[in-house]
């Protein structure tokens, strides 16, 4: 039902998710081929901005859960389409450009080339799925068990946005954080990469079932409005996201330098884009002046643009911002220009050392990685924890978090116990020396 008595107009969750799926279908329909005329430039510039609109119009009107989905896809495909069109503008040749769609799942370099495209059978395609299958239930099995965990164990946040925190506790000697905030900071972003990673999963299981379809289909026969080029593109890539693209987290958790986090291990479905849209753009302005200062530009541009998009998610979410995020992507891209300036890259590191040489210098790198991430997580974390509700939904656990639940770790705390152990530790490190 849609009612016109206030604005934005009320939507059903159904008729929303229409209207997205329709934009996104007026693009591609009119980006077939690059567009030749400023209004058709225009439009296309207009469908972006609504499908980015739409979710900040819309926000509050839905449950959380259910305006996640529309949120991630408004971004995804919105950076794609920027992509398409910037390289449209500065293209030298339109026969350099293909049609939109084929970018669509393109969203980063494959890894390894294989000769899938020769040996694809039906049979493969089955066994890719069920292999996805049996690994998401894994997923989903640990899913739903840090759900609960996570939900049952919520700790008393302290006053105050983390900056702030971290300023008094450098101003005043307030402490920041508890041990157990930290642990269950790191437990949350685990959470979310298996969340975010069953996703995905999901996504390239019926990437899978196309795929399957479209390799019954005789040659030269067309697929929904594709010419017959088209089709065996789509068949090509739907092969290229299954084999030779790397999942969007390897292991953050190994990461031994913020080079390896980000480039190579942390949410590589948007690597590309912060790359296209920012990175690039920023370090070219400085290209002339001096590679090393244009780098750095361009890391923190692509950072910046970064902290911008996680803002626009917990204002949509939760409509508010905070700039914890902010705060956290902007310092890791200070920590990554600082680190490739001092330490340089592991490459320059690794050279013309020994194996074990290099096997401590990794454990080193890592251990410095992991202390970077615990004392600054609360910044990425702390707004989703500090909602009374959560943005995924639960088979087992209500998203509707029972304040009476919220652990206050201090309750266990007896301060008089804690003032005699210190005595006695002090009087016995006096007798000592």
């Amino acid at each position: 039902m849609i009612s016109f008595q206030e604005f934005p107009p009320k939507l059903s969750l159904q008729i929303l998710q229409i209207l997205f799926l329709f934009l996104i279908f007026i693009f591609v329909a009119l980006s077939l081929e690059p567009p030749k005329s400023l209004l058709r430039y225009i439009i296309l510039i207009n469908i972006i901005i609504s499908l980015l609109a739409l979710p900040i119009i819309y926000r509050g009107k839905y449950e959380e859960y259910e305006i996640v989905p529309l949120t991630l896809l408004a971004f995804g495909w919105s950076f794609k389409m920027m992509i398409w069109l910037k390289k449209c503008l500065y293209a030298e040749k339109e026969k350099q450009i293909g049609p939109f769609y084929l970018t669509m799942f393109y969203w980063r370099k494959p890894s390894k080339k294989t000769n899938k495209r020769q040996e694809m059978t039906i049979k493969n395609i089955y066994i890719y799925i069920s292999q996805r299958i049996i690994l998401i239930f894994f997923k989903w099995v640990l899913f739903e068990i840090l759900y609960r965990w996570v939900t049952n164990n919520i700790p008393e946040i302290p006053e105050g946005i983390y900056p702030v925190r971290i300023f008094n506790w450098i101003t005043k000697g307030i402490p920041a954080l508890t041990p157990f905030l930290i642990f269950y900071y790191g437990v949350i972003t685990f959470f979310v990469t298996i969340m975010l990673s069953i996703g995905y999963d999901l996504f390239l299981i019926i990437n899978g079932i196309l795929l399957r379809y479209l390799i019954t289909l005789n040659e030269g026969e067309e697929f929904l409005f594709f010419e017959k080029q088209h089709t065996r593109h789509i068949k090509e890539w739907c092969i290229s996201m299954m084999y030779d693209t790397n999942h969007m987290f390897i292991y953050p958790y190994l990461s031994t330098s913020p080079r390896d986090l980000w480039s190579f291990r942390w949410q590589l479905f948007l690597n590309g884009s912060f790359k296209e849209l920012a990175y690039l753009p920023a370090r070219n302005i400085f290209i002339n002046k001096s590679k090393k200062l244009g780098d750095a530009i361009g890391v923190l541009a692509a950072f910046t643009m970064s902290a911008i998009l996680h803002e626009y998610i917990i204002f949509v979410f939760f409509n508010k911002c905070s700039g914890d995020n902010l705060f956290f992507f902007i310092l890791h891209g200070i920590i990554f220009v600082i680190w490739e300036g001092v330490i340089g890259s592991t490459k320059e590191t690794e050279e013309g050392f020994s194996e074990e040489k290099i096997t401590m210098k990794k454990i080193l790198r890592w251990s410095i990685m992991l202390m970077i991430i615990l004392f600054t997580i609360p910044g990425f974390a702390e707004p989703y924890v500090r909602h009374h509700r959560w943005v995924a939904s639960s088979v087992f656990t209500s998203y509707k978090r029972d304040p009476s639940l919220n652990l206050n770790i201090t309750d266990f705390i007896n301060y008089d116990e804690l003032y005699i152990i210190y005595f006695h530790i002090k009087n016995s490190l006096f007798f000592i020396s």
